[in-house]
């Protein structure tokens, strides 16, 4: 005769086939699940009607990896992001909820920070849905080389005394994994899930007023006038009654004076009146500077030299204080460009990114200010963290093909050709009639890598021989 045993009351019971959950296993009594990296398309399927602003609407919905169910959950989606408010395909918002306490459930993918909020990215002008988590990605891959860490151990051992450090999920940047999105039993499109750009990605208490984050919001006059608080976005630190525009010289004076010091100086040096070389190690962390340099030019990236990018530090006050550069919303890269038409193509030898329009040629080009100033004064510098970068393969045409051969395998491509059927190319995307054809394939991204390492390898005269 069997030996019986009782019923599991955690983990998962197979009944027949159905997964159930054991009676003190139930969903409902968590706030904060884990799910894996998915390595196979990722499904959320959403019971709700379409969302048209960024407040959103009520909705029910379920995460699959292929067929495995990870967890379901109820709360609103909405919109999300500035160029998503016009486009057809737009960018979505999940803020789920904890159906029983009624509490934010907070979801922690893989390695990534833990999310209360989950952003599905659009993408429409980039429709391999790549350029932004490749981008990112290869920046990591050259910002942890040589120590294998993405900040100074001083800013792990921050945390020390409350959870020994471990926070190594800090990205840095955001990243990205595909997922289709199903409504109402209907296929609308693949997305992209994008990890939180908030401070704990930077290594940021924002209750310390010396871990400061900051990002340009499109500020044409940064590089050439006295700061203005008004045209950056402070993330961190949380100072009571602050919104993104807000002039933080009225709100907090120590905060605004420490980000002034730097910034300043920074104009001082785009304007002659100081002498970056033998000024930058009171405030500004080179290698970062060089590694956000080469990822711009490398990726050419020509919407990062007013606006898509991350500037920080742990340690800010109004007289000391040392900055690190990180890149930021990569999508516009790799042949992608505000400036093209449909049917336009960028000439990966065309020139330097991080120049002045009138000598790229670049229509509309944003001032490249302190960036100009470093890859003309540092060029020793960036020649030899060019080479250390190629020699070590964080910059290769093999980074990029493990990439996208990694990313490329949780994208079906009969969800994709479904996706442009949903949302043709000729559609609206928010920055021009039509996404750039000819960049819209993997190919195209592999080759416009290679060819534009090629071009900087003959600048700076690399050779791997």
């Amino acid at each position: 005769m069997a030996k019986s045993y009782a019923t599991p009351t955690t983990g998962f019971i197979d009944n027949g086939g159905v997964v159930q959950l054991g009676a003190d296993n139930a969903a409902e009594q968590w706030d904060y699940i884990t799910i894996p990296m998915p390595s196979q398309p990722l499904r959320i399927m959403v019971e709700g009607a379409l969302p048209t602003d960024k407040d959103g609407v009520s909705v029910s919905v379920s995460f699959f990896e292929g067929a495995i169910p990870l967890f379901s959950a109820s709360g609103t989606w909405g919109t999300q992001g500035q160029s998503s408010a016009t486009a057809s395909k737009k960018n979505w918002k999940f803020k789920l909820r904890n159906a029983v306490t009624g509490n934010k459930l907070s979801v922690k993918i893989g390695g990534w920070p833990a999310m209360t909020s989950i952003t599905c990215k659009a993408y429409d002008t980039d429709r391999t849905l790549m350029r932004d988590s490749m981008t990112t990605e290869l920046w990591r891959g050259m910002h942890r080389f040589p120590s294998g860490f993405l900040a100074p151990l001083s800013a792990y051992q921050y945390f020390d005394p409350t959870d020994c450090g471990v926070h190594q999920e800090a990205l840095f940047s955001t990243a990205g994994t595909p997922a289709e999105i199903w409504q109402n039993g209907e296929f609308l499109g693949v997305y992209v899930i994008r990890a939180d750009n908030d401070p704990p990605a930077y290594l940021m208490d924002d209750s310390n007023l010396q871990h400061i984050l900051i990002q340009p919001q499109h500020a044409g006059n940064m590089w050439s006038g006295n700061f203005d608080s008004t045209v950056w976005d402070f993330p961190s630190p949380s100072v009571k009654g602050y919104d993104t525009g807000d002039d933080m010289s009225k709100l907090n004076t120590t905060v605004n004076s420490s980000t002034a010091r730097l910034l300043n100086w920074m104009v001082a040096c785009c304007t002659g009146k100081a002498d970056f070389r033998s000024t930058y190690k009171q405030y500004l962390d080179l290698t970062s500077a060089l590694d956000f340099i080469l990822i711009t030019e490398w990726s050419l990236s020509f919407d990062s030299l007013n606006n898509n990018f991350m500037l920080g530090s742990w340690d800010a006050t109004p007289t000391s204080g040392i900055w690190h550069f990180w890149p930021y919303d990569e999508d516009e890269t790799f042949g992608i460009a505000w400036f093209l038409s449909a049917s336009g193509a960028i000439d990966p030898t065309f020139g330097w990114v991080t120049d002045d329009a009138s000598v790229n040629k670049v229509p509309g080009g944003q001032p490249p200010g302190i960036f100009k100033v470093i890859r003309e004064q540092m060029r020793p510098e960036l020649r030899a963290r060019w080479r250390a970068l190629r020699d070590s393969g964080a910059i290769s045409d093999d980074a990029v093909s493990r990439f996208i051969t990694a990313y490329g395998a949780k994208i079906s491509p009969d969800a994709l050709a479904q996706d442009l059927i949903n949302w043709p190319m000729t559609g609206w995307t928010g920055n021009q009639q039509g996404a750039i054809k000819i960049a819209q394939s993997v190919s195209y991204l592999a080759q416009i890598a290679h060819d534009r390492m090629a071009w900087i390898d003959a600048q700076w005269g690399y050779s791997s021989s």
